[in-house]
């Protein structure tokens, strides 16, 4: 009797397993181009920056030259600092009037980047992304969960994986961001800026 409880046991978790694994279908068109973006940090995204789009007071916008799969916009961003030449990679998914919609979206992009392997430059280790999963809910007007790579690397130590959703007036937009931020604790004003007291 111990036995056939233990094998139903065993058969329930191993449906559950392959059922989840079933939700979740790998797009390799996603995936390759998240790793074209991370692998090009070591070269701040120069390899992948297009034209220049806009001139701002504190940034440039240029054109990606990787385009993200359902995307209507890539744009990479570099920031004008004297301390930090950081740059960062957005795509923006149309969007949609319907949460349910958006909201699965959101997950499904979410379950992409955990799901990918990434191999940064000069390592032959594979890392897998962390984040935790922040829930939508239709009262919120955002959300967003934020991946750390958890690599050694100083290049690759600020690195974040950005999956955002958010209500704009007329619907709901899925935005994807990769960049490089220190913690708001470690970052120094630059000493070219001048403060008034």
């Amino acid at each position: 009797m111990r036995t056939k409880a233990i094998t139903i046991l065993l058969t329930a978790f191993l449906f559950v397993g392959a059922k989840a694994q079933l939700l979740f279908k790998p797009n390799a068109a996603v995936q390759q181009a998240l790793r074209q973006v991370i692998n090009d940090f070591p070269d701040r995204l120069q390899h992948i920056t297009g034209t220049l789009l806009q001139e701002n007071v504190e940034s440039t916008d240029y054109s990606s030259k990787v385009n993200f799969p359902g995307s209507e916009a890539c744009t990479i961003t570099q920031y004008k600092s004297e301390k930090n030449k950081n740059r960062s990679w957005q795509a923006v998914l149309p969007e949609v009037s319907d949460f349910s919609a958006a909201k699965k979206q959101y997950r499904d992009l979410y379950l992409q980047i955990k799901n990918t392997g990434l191999q940064l430059p000069g390592s032959n280790k594979t890392i897998n992304a962390k984040a935790n999963y922040d829930e939508p809910k239709e009262e919120k007007t955002f959300a967003g969960s934020i991946f750390r790579l958890g690599s050694d690397d100083e290049i690759y130590k600020d690195v974040k994986i950005e999956v955002s959703l958010q209500y704009l007036v007329t619907g709901w937009q899925v935005s994807l961001y990769v960049y490089d931020k220190k913690e708001d604790d470690e970052i120094l004003p630059d000493s070219d800026v001048k403060t008034t007291r």
